[in-house]
């Protein structure tokens, strides 16, 4: 399997080529954001733990917080003039069902007004993060 990064460029071509050629997603609020399956497969290297946890907080502080909240509800200070609702990490049901490869492709790649990280994060800073915004589900 190829490696997180050298993917990323791929999810974004093909974003950009769905919408260039007027794909059907949809940036409306309350559309469901899924990742593509292939996305499922990538497995989080790194062990949740405090050190990892501690690192992704920092990460989620710096690039997450004024939208998703210092709870992970999605009700950061931004939030309320976003036209999609930043997703609520605090929801046990919707974090079990988005596998870490999936949350790495979304924190990757963005969507309507969530940016596009990839650019912006190492890979062990996506990771991190994800440990990080597991918490709030538990």
């Amino acid at each position: 399997m190829k490696n997180l990064r050298q993917e990323k460029l791929g999810f974004a071509a093909a974003m950009v080529l769905a919408l260039v050629f007027g794909s059907t997603i949809s940036f409306a609020q309350g559309t469901d954001w899924n990742a593509p399956a292939d996305a499922n497969g990538y497995k989080n290297p790194i062990k949740s733990d405090a050190k990892s946890v501690a690192a992704g907080k920092k990460v989620y502080e710096k690039y997450c917080l004024l939208c998703h909240g210092a709870t992970g509800k999605g009700d950061g200070a931004s939030s309320g003039s976003l036209e999609i609702k930043p997703a609520n990490f605090g929801d046990k049901k919707r974090m079990s069902g988005q596998s870490d490869g999936a949350l790495a492709w979304k924190i990757i790649s963005g969507r309507g007004p969530m940016p596009a990280w990839g650019p912006v994060l190492q890979e062990n800073d996506i990771w991190n993060v994800i440990n990080y915004i597991r918490t709030f589900a538990k």
